[in-house]
């Protein structure tokens, strides 16, 4: 990494792309099982919502590149860099939603074109997220070279996901109870998971070190930092919980639901930012 932008920029990917791609499979989930025409246009116009939040992560992601012209040598490792088949499978994530999304704008979009595009959707998402998880398994930098950061990345996508889906459901006025209960159930899961994952890649930190440097020195405040991811996740998870309850004005539901996704996102970002200055070679 050359610069700490570069850093926060990664950052802001790997926060913001897998939770939308979670956030749309909500989204899509919802509309394959609707059998409401007009509940299904309503979630198919708030497909946006998703599909920018991948969208702004994808953009902050390629100002590391430096110039444009460097996205060229990314696509010319296709199949053997883990990085171009990332940014390749973003590439097709955005083209599907997006497509899709301009598409449904037709008066008459039928059932078995939306319900299979829907679905391919998914498995490109599902694809993104497993490609982005393994991207950074580099041999030569060992504090990334880990099954913890694979396991951190999906973890925190299904912590932020689900809580930005509960959000898009209200906003789409599509709310299905079963399924928010789930989601919120699978925040909840994710965040004790994770964090204990955290906690495990911060204690094996002090077994790796090159010639120069102690891995352990890279993130001092990596402990401080799972302790924030921890507070702000509870916080988002109890605002999203909040939400639920039957009766409340439609306008405080909202609220609940738009603190909860910022909440959910910045306990995500905090450690996302820790695991890039964890970047360390193995030396010489």
């Amino acid at each position: 990494m050359s610069s700490g932008f570069d850093s926060f920029s990664l950052a802001l990917f790997t926060s913001l792309a897998p939770a939308g791609v979670v956030a749309f499979i909500v989204l899509a989930c919802a509309r394959l099982g609707t059998r409401n025409h007009d509940a299904a246009v309503r979630i198919d116009r708030m497909i946006a919502l998703p599909f920018s939040v991948a969208l702004v992560g994808f953009i902050a992601s390629a100002t590391h590149l430096g110039t444009p012209a460097n996205a060229l040598h990314v696509f010319s490792g296709i199949g053997r860099s883990p990085l171009s088949n990332e940014v390749l499978s973003a590439v097709a994530f955005l083209f599907l939603v997006g497509s899709y999304w301009m598409t449904a704008f037709k008066q008459r979009f039928p059932d078995a074109v939306a319900k299979p595009w829907l679905a391919l959707s998914c498995v490109a998402g599902v694809v993104l997220i497993t490609a982005t998880s393994t991207a950074y398994s580099v041999h030569t930098v060992p504090t990334w070279d880990t099954p913890y950061s694979p396991a951190n990345l999906v973890l925190s996508a299904l912590l932020a996901g689900p809580i930005l889906g509960m959000l898009f459901l209200e906003i789409a006025r599509a709310r299905i109870f079963r399924l928010e209960i789930g989601l919120l159930a699978a925040a909840c899961l994710a965040l004790i998971v994770g964090t204990v994952v955290l906690a495990m890649h911060d204690a094996s930190l002090s077994l790796v070190a090159n010639n120069e440097i102690a891995a352990t020195s890279l993130a001092p405040r990596y402990p401080a930092a799972i302790a924030a991811h921890l507070v702000l996740g509870i916080a988002g998870v109890a605002a999203a919980g909040l939400s639920l309850r039957r009766g409340q004005a439609a306008r405080l539901t909202l609220i609940l639901r738009t603190a909860a996704s910022v909440l959910a996102l910045a306990a995500v970002l905090v450690t996302r930012i820790v695991f890039y200055n964890l970047h360390m070679t193995v030396g010489f």
